[in-house]
């Protein structure tokens, strides 16, 4: 029976995942002991009487809760995610926080955990190599769980050859089909009707805007060390990555879109041990499209930075504020990608300036993070509103 512990229990990701736990395999070879969510409390509760834990924790200490419930340990506050994994010790940590603050909680769980099941891309798209060194360092092993890179790192099971070519796949999004003249003015709510998949409202906005495929480009090339990595778009995201060698044969990973399948598959790696529905061979029809990078110009700005950690960094910081302030309706969706021009271009200049070109330690990663916030904010203040 293997330990779990699931950060990010009460998102998309952390309630499919106990959707998959309570399958009947993994109820029978996997004990869930602690979890962490940002604020959810009345959630948190309900898992916990469901799943005796012993551990949890909570982030915003602003929440009146107690120190222990129904035998459960309760942490509180900025560092009470990593305290409650070390106190756990799980044999597995799902990392399924979003965002920037998720690399502190892969940090710790590779220090403690024999398994990273990785769904916070920015542990990699921010870190680089920092975050593979690291888990070298503790023998500990990442799967990753984002659909694209668990279809590559399955399609790799058994080869000796490295591919030659990567191609990631893409649903191009909610407003793949909207006239490019009215994306300026498109709402919130139209940007978060997601034509394929159902998750965070972050991810979605960064579907719409493909910013989560250049997070994507950047972790591929970390995951895999491959640097040929292509985007093709496939509306029915049935092909969920291709790799490709040097002999010309391209793999194809090709499954019903659903995040339970990788989640599960991260979990019972080597084996696969989840039961779910098949693709029908015969009614699908299987298209790709090439990236239209007028509609999708955050792509390409990716592309320019593909294995310079720091700008990485600033790209997603600059998007974790500017989907921030789009959420509020402060912003319009195409002021997204100026926010992370300007902060990108910025960063290059100071970074350059002061030779800042790699990560040796998370100080460096956190201080890029907090210089690129503060770049995309006063972006936002003086330029844009």
């Amino acid at each position: 029976m293997k330990s779990v512990f699931i950060s990010g229990i009460s998102g998309s990701i952390g309630e499919q995942t106990l959707e998959v736990l309570n399958n009947e395999y993994f109820k029978n070879n996997f004990h869930l002991i602690g979890g962490s969510v940002f604020s959810s409390w009345g959630k948190l509760k309900k898992i916990i009487d469901k799943y005796d834990l012993k551990a949890v924790a909570v982030v915003d200490d602003s929440i009146s809760i107690p120190e222990t419930y129904n035998n459960c340990k309760i942490f509180k506050g900025l560092k009470s995610v990593e305290n409650s994994i070390e106190y756990c010790k799980p044999d597995i940590t799902l990392v399924a926080t979003s965002g920037f603050s998720g690399i502190k909680h892969t940090i710790k769980a590779i220090e403690v955990s024999k398994r990273v099941c990785l769904a916070n891309k920015e542990s990699v798209v921010c870190g680089g190599n920092f975050i593979f060194n690291y888990a070298k360092q503790y023998n500990c092993q990442i799967v990753p769980i984002d659909s694209e890179h668990s279809a590559i790192f399955q399609l790799l099971m058994g080869e000796k050859s490295t591919p030659t070519k990567i191609i990631l796949t893409a649903s191009g999004g909610s407003l793949r089909d909207l006239p490019i003249e009215e994306l300026e003015n498109v709402s919130v709510q139209r940007v978060l009707n997601h034509p394929v998949w159902s998750m965070g409202k972050r991810i979605t906005i960064d579907s719409a805007s493909m910013v989560n495929k250049g997070l994507e480009l950047f972790e591929a090339f970390y995951l895999f060390n491959v640097r040929d990595v292509e985007v093709a778009i496939n509306r029915t995201s049935r092909i969920h990555s291709m790799v490709q060698f040097s002999d010309g044969v391209i793999k194809m990973h090709y499954g019903i879109a659903n995040m339970k399948i990788p989640i599960a598959f991260s979990l019972s790696y080597p084996e696969r041990k989840y039961t779910y529905g098949s693709p029908d061979l015969f009614s699908d029809k299987i298209e790709f499209y090439k990236v239209d990078y007028e509609r999708y110009p955050a792509l390409q700005l990716a592309y320019s930075i593909l294995g310079n950690p720091v700008l990485q960094n600033a790209f997603n910081a600059a998007d974790e504020v500017a989907v921030e302030y789009f959420l509020k309706d402060s912003i319009k969706f195409t002021d997204i990608y100026k926010v992370l021009e300007y902060t990108v271009n910025q960063m290059a200049t100071l970074s350059s300036r002061n030779k800042i070109f790699d990560f040796k330690e998370i100080d460096d990663i956190l201080k890029i993070d907090k210089n690129s916030r503060e770049i995309a904010k006063k972006y936002i203040m003086e330029v844009i509103k």
